[in-house]
């Protein structure tokens, strides 16, 4: 059973119900073991999302570790777990590979996922299980491990996804013995230490987000556990040393001056570092305290796609929980508590200034958006300008661009930066009954498959169409920060007053709610 010294079963026990609510149980049906409801139980999707069978994964890990919080029967619990299993051999396609957003879409990020999930599900329970079991599992692993062998992602450089793959092939090598796949799994890797940033940071599509470089961290330290002769505690303490910039202090963590705007944290990764690097300590000591008391976007928070990986990351961190002393006083050596001038980050755009009373996070790659803090509380958060054209179209300071402009003068920092159109919109009927007819036809080819995800990916995230005219933004530092924006360009463009927090661009993980969000710290 749980006890309240564990943050993170605190909320496991939270969200258990709802989750183990989203598989079928029925024996008759074929669909039983499937987690996606709106699939299996209301019919309004016609494939299954596969992200929901890594469940096995955490589910597996709380029984292993005596975690389970029910008195259910041993043989009651490994049949919900084959039913998994099962259930997912029947929404792998032809090539091995799972889906996510839409048929034949060929995900390599929720084939890797689910592919480790499931093989760290068949690692904790094979006391529990017969060969004969784990020669099954190991069957419905088989093919996608055969995607990841074959496949790349190819639409943008995504450390965690890259992290996620090699994470799952190295198991399948310690598993199988299979060389191609520690071959495969040793390119992944290179690729994310080649475009790893000497200040410590995994590239995340355009560069450097604290949020998504904890899940990319998680995956890498199991491989680090799994490997340790590959080296890889140097790159995983770099990584952790910028972490710790971006824990804020009042208790949130991350924010819109990452590359994708996400503040959730993921502790498995920090939580099993923790005995070889002290910083990793430091921080899982912080973010538990944010974790009990919801000042972090935490698993509670998430919706049904992103729920399983963040469940499963809170699973694996409850049961490293108490691996070593915990620092009691994590806020001396945090930069949040710490830090008495400014301090930068050229390649990531990011400019960190504190003192005794403040501490200001800005992001000149971004336009100048900037989290600034003061006796503890956010004070000042602002994501940018947001202009309107002519036309009545929004543009906005906030398209990550690391040609900025960026002047320092002691206290003061001036970025300019120009306008790029926000694409941001909902999708119409028509676009989806578009993308159904690819799905059944061009996108069962890998080619145009991919050729597609580029494409979307260029026009939802990284397109930067400028407009004429730029915003000229001053900062000066100190307790009381001052923001000042300046239009250069033509007239007829306006700027819109009090936009709050917003992201220019489409990013399904932003946004996640935390108590921050009701006022308390205002």
């Amino acid at each position: 059973m749980m006890t309240r010294s564990n943050p993170y079963l605190e909320q496991v026990e939270q969200v258990l119900p709802r989750l183990l609510a989203l598989f079928d149980r029925d024996a008759t049906s074929e669909s039983c073991g499937m987690g996606d409801r709106y699939h299996w139980a209301w019919g309004l999707i016609d494939f299954g999302n596969g992200t929901l069978q890594g469940a096995a994964h955490g589910l597996a890990a709380l029984w292993k570790n005596g975690f389970w919080p029910y008195a259910t029967k041993r043989e009651i619990f490994l049949r919900r777990i084959k039913d998994i299993f099962s259930a997912t051999a029947k929404l792998t396609r032809r090539d091995g590979s799972l889906e996510e957003a839409f048929p034949n879409e060929g995900s390599f990020c929720v084939t890797a996922l689910v592919a480790f999930d499931l093989l760290c599900a068949l690692d904790f329970l094979k006391e529990d299980v017969p060969e004969g079991t784990k020669d099954l599992w190991k069957e419905t692993i088989a093919p996608m491990i055969d995607f990841l062998r074959k496949s790349n992602e190819t639409h943008a450089v995504i450390s965690n996804h890259l992290a996620t793959a090699s994470a799952a092939l190295f198991r399948w090598h310690s598993l199988t013995g299979c060389l191609r796949s520690e071959q495969k799994a040793s390119n992944l890797l290179a690729t994310i230490l080649q475009c790893q940033s000497t200040e410590g940071w995994f590239k995340e599509y355009d560069g450097a987000d604290p949020g998504y470089q904890t899940l990319c961290t998680y995956y890498l330290a199991d491989v680090h556990a799994l490997r340790p002769d590959l080296g890889l505690l140097e790159p995983l303490r770099k990584s952790v040393r910028f972490l710790v910039n971006f824990a804020h202090p009042d208790g949130s963590f991350g924010g819109n001056y990452g590359s994708r705007s996400t503040r959730f944290f993921y502790p498995a990764g920090f939580e099993q570092l923790a005995p070889a690097i002290p910083e990793a300590n430091t921080l899982c000591s912080f973010m538990r305290k944010s974790i009990s008391k919801r000042r972090v976007v935490s698993l509670v928070s998430m919706d049904t796609p992103n729920l399983v990986p963040m469940f499963n990351a809170y699973c694996r961190a409850a049961s490293l929980h108490g691996a070593i002393e915990e620092d009691n006083q994590p806020e001396r050596h945090l930069p949040a508590f710490t830090l008495r001038c400014s301090t930068r980050f050229p390649e990531a755009g990011l400019i960190l200034d504190g003192g005794p009373r403040h501490y200001t996070i800005i992001s000149t790659n971004k336009g100048g958006v900037v989290s600034h803090f003061r006796n503890g509380k956010l004070s000042v958060s602002d994501s940018g300008v947001v202009v309107l054209s002519p036309d009545g179209k929004k543009g906005s300071t906030q398209g990550y661009r690391p040609e900025n402009s960026v002047s320092l003068e002691k206290e003061k920092i001036t970025v300019e930066a120009p306008v790029t159109a926000m694409p941001k919109r909902l999708p119409a009927p028509w676009e989806f009954l578009i993308l159904r007819i690819l799905c059944c036809t061009f996108f069962r080819i890998s080619f145009f498959r991919e050729w597609a995800k580029k494409m979307l990916v260029k026009h939802l995230i990284t397109k930067r169409d400028e407009w004429p005219l730029k915003n000229r933004r001053t900062f000066i530092l100190g307790e009381d920060l001052l923001v000042r924006d300046e239009l250069l360009g033509p007239v007829g463009y306006k700027r819109l007053e009090e936009c709050g927090d917003f992201v220019a661009i489409h990013m399904a993980s932003k946004g996640y709610w935390q108590i921050q969000d009701e006022g308390e710290s205002s």
